[in-house]
């Protein structure tokens, strides 16, 4: 009997270091297949054609998808005083970003759709 326990101790012990060697790889294999799939989805194309590359722009586009589609700001052309009027709205009804990211999204608003000329 007491044979019996050791050699199942012995296998259980053996895997466990087969299950902590091989938990990295695991995690690293799940990781990339997740971020292929993402690209392939993707196609590589842009999915906010509508907003222009600018700095801000990953913020803005993570902060207002929280609520709403962020191309809608595409839609409208305002001086950085109006931006940041509707971005302090925005942050008063829930929008969740640091006052540093509210500020990146302001400046990136008002150089991508300023008021037209």
């Amino acid at each position: 009997m007491t044979r019996l326990l050791r050699s199942r101790s012995r296998r259980s012990d053996l895997m466990r270091q087969i299950s902590s060697a091989f938990l990295p790889f695991a995690a690293a294999f799940v990781l990339t297949t997740a971020l292929a799939a993402t690209a392939q989805n993707d196609g590589g194309q842009d999915s906010h054609p509508k907003l222009p590359a600018g700095e801000g722009r990953d913020v803005m586009i993570r902060v207002c998808s929280q609520c709403h589609a962020p191309e809608q700001a595409a839609d409208q052309q305002l001086d950085k005083a109006g931006w940041k009027d509707l971005v302090d709205q925005m942050a008063s009804k829930g929008a969740d970003a640091t006052d540093a990211e509210f500020d990146r999204i302001v400046e990136y608003l008002a150089t991508a759709f300023p008021v037209a000329k």
